[in-house]
């Protein structure tokens, strides 16, 4: 996959890394108008990318806000991330290695945290925890890109489809291993942590409704979740 030319890296840098390549395949405006449609923005605010991977919301953020920070738990993740930031001169952008688990930061000290295709992949109690402890009171919490089990439904259809054994086999082991995270369950661990939960929907249909967005995911499949997103508040 191509990689969009305003990131301002090579090829060569991302071989190998199918997911990389996908979100950098989207140009870095794309990922601004995003963060412009749910209102995480303002030259005071403090915004962290919580498993930032290849740092593609962090970057967009840092032309929005005031302070972001970056952290993942995967070192050739973060070296992208690092490589772009220098690439685009890139000063008010700190980037981490560490987990969602056990966040390096102060109490209440972030304005907005952005955490993408990754909550459902940690210890989600602990991790949401400590999201929850990092952010100030009032401040808000985008969960984005969240597998429902439609999403695990439609791989499994798409292998047998294409005679793919090995999509299939990865499809159904992500199901027996309850990767996939039902609404009921996001909302109860939101709210019995103490988030007040603002919105839950499709990819890309939270917040301004005047910033249009094309969903990259379809919403639902054979009447469950495919990809969803949830917006909160402390």
């Amino acid at each position: 996959m191509k990689i969009e030319k305003s990131w301002k890296i090579y090829q060569k840098d991302v071989e190998g890394l199918a997911h990389i390549q996908n979100v950098l395949s989207y140009p870095i405006k794309y990922y601004r108008k995003r963060i412009q449609k749910i209102g995480f923005s303002g030259k005071k605010t403090k915004l962290l990318d919580a498993a930032c991977g290849a740092g593609v919301w962090g970057i967009a953020a840092s032309y929005l806000s005031g302070e972001v920070a970056g952290i993942d738990s995967t070192e050739k993740y973060l070296k992208v991330a690092q490589d772009i930031q220098n690439s685009l001169k890139i000063k008010n952008l700190k980037l981490k290695i560490g987990k969602l688990e056990h966040l390096p930061y102060l109490d209440k000290y972030f304005d907005y945290i952005i955490c993408y295709n990754a909550w459902m992949y940690t210890d989600r109690v602990k991790s949401l925890g400590e999201m929850f402890r990092v952010l100030k009171p009032g401040g808000k919490i985008y969960l984005g890109c969240i597998a429902g089990l439609g999403y695990y439904l439609l791989l499994t259809l798409q292998g047998m489809k294409e005679g793919n054994r090995n999509l299939i086999f990865t499809a159904l082991r992500a199901i027996k291993d309850r990767v996939y995270m039902t609404e009921k369950e996001s909302r109860k661990l939101l709210e019995k942590q103490g988030f007040k939960i603002l919105g839950l929907s499709g990819a890309g249909v939270l917040g301004d409704p005047k910033v249009k967005i094309e969903p990259d995911f379809r919403i639902k499949k054979i009447g469950f979740w495919n990809i969803y997103e949830i917006l909160a508040e402390k």
